[in-house]
């Protein structure tokens, strides 16, 4: 069995039928939004927190989505189930639809769900500085819009330095995020993260780990950050739906690089996501 199976508006479609318009406002003008996450058999991990990020997002942009909650859980459920793997990844993608400039209508909006085998991490990460820098004033910062240049460029950029993710500062020099998770950083027991002021995502696991990591440290507090904290941290992690908890042993920047230990704090909540999903 194909291990992709996708579904486009609560059809599941065989590969090479899973297909949109060329003139779809995603494609055109990256006008759409998206959520991942992760599914453990039957269990759909924090699903309800996506689905309202999602949702609100879609208010954001001035965006309607076709169908209520209910249904794009039962369709996101039925994506699941025709997937052969225990552990899935889930993609949803909400496109805009057909451009009226190009094609005389505005076009419905399409709902793309898509699982995939999931992969966590077997590695700590290692993260190089991007020169790309996040709009930390953005509204667009709080909600996951598929307009992902700046976050793409930097991880192409990150692998070719053979790192495994990019830190992101934002305009300010600010430390934000990695392209593809939240940024945390543990001195004298505590664990720092970024606000939502300095250009990060609003992330599902990122809202745990505030919410629960006093249970694994003194407390945990959100600070603006520099790549000055970093350096003198005792411990550093990401966080994202699909990688959980990963420690960072090295920031590499174009003259340096920096190494760290992964430590207690990191392992703790790493073991605290593993039973939250089931695994």
């Amino acid at each position: 069995m194909d291990k992709l199976v996708t579904s486009i508006n609560g059809k599941i479609v065989r590969r090479g039928q899973d297909k949109i318009s060329v003139f779809d406002n995603s494609l055109l003008y990256a006008d759409g939004l998206f959520e991942a996450c992760l599914a453990v058999d039957d269990h759909i991990v924090s699903l309800n927190d996506h689905l309202s990020r999602l949702y609100r997002g879609a208010r954001v942009m001035g965006m309607k989505i076709p169908i209520s909650r209910q249904t794009m859980t039962l369709w996101i459920r039925e994506t699941v189930k025709a997937h052969p793997d225990r552990i899935n990844k889930i993609r949803i993608t909400v496109t805009a639809g057909e451009s009226a400039r190009w094609t005389g209508r505005q076009g419905q909006p399409q709902v793309i769900i898509s699982a995939a085998p999931n992969v966590f991490p077997s590695q700590p990460y290692r993260l190089h500085l991007s020169k790309f820098r996040v709009d930390q004033d953005s509204i667009f910062r709080r909600i996951k819009t598929i307009s992902y240049a700046i976050h793409a460029a930097a991880l192409r950029q990150a692998r070719a330095k053979k790192c495994d993710d990019a830190l992101l500062l934002n305009e300010k020099d600010q430390v934000a995020e990695a392209s593809s998770a939240n940024l945390y950083w543990v001195k004298k027991n505590r664990i720092y993260t970024p606000p939502l002021s300095s250009g990060c995502l609003d992330g599902i696991t990122r809202r745990i780990v505030i919410r629960d990591g006093h249970r694994y440290a003194e407390k945990v507090i959100e600070k603006t950050g520099t790549l000055k904290d970093l350096i003198a941290a005792d411990e550093l992690f990401i966080t994202s739906s699909l990688k959980l908890v990963v420690p960072v042993v090295s920031i590499k920047t174009e003259r340096y690089k920096y190494s760290f230990q992964p430590g207690p704090v990191t392992e703790k909540l790493h073991t605290h996501f593993v039973l939250k999903a089931r695994l």
